[in-house]
């Protein structure tokens, strides 16, 4: 499912960030070009989810806390947020919304008129 030229497993990389539970490039990135770096598969199976060609998760402005390094959300300075982070929730909206943009492009009538 890796993009074209994304090829670094998020378990074999050494600076990957865990983020509530889900795994995202040193630039907070699920799927990131500089990296090589595609954690959608890995993600959405962690949360039981079938994995599907998705757009990437996006991560809200976070800090790193010096103290014990765990990455914050900024809006609420929590490290475990379920409005933030939620990540369960915001796959299965991408799930959904991708399945359906699929069942509606399949409806589409095709012309044999543009060939």
């Amino acid at each position: 499912m890796s993009s074209a030229g994304l090829s670094v497993s998020p378990a074999d990389s050494t600076s990957s960030l865990d983020i509530n539970d889900a795994i995202f490039c040193e630039h907070g990135k699920e799927v990131c070009e500089a990296c090589a770096f595609d954690a959608r598969e890995e993600n959405d199976s962690f949360f039981g989810l079938d994995p599907i060609e998705r757009r990437p998760l996006q991560v809200p402005a976070y800090t790193k806390n010096a103290k014990d390094g765990s990455i914050q959300c900024k809006k609420h300075s929590s490290d475990h947020c379920s409005t933030c982070f939620g990540w369960k929730k915001q796959l299965q909206k991408i799930h959904k919304d991708t399945e359906r943009k699929a069942k509606e492009k399949a409806k589409e009538p095709v012309s044999i008129l543009h060939q």
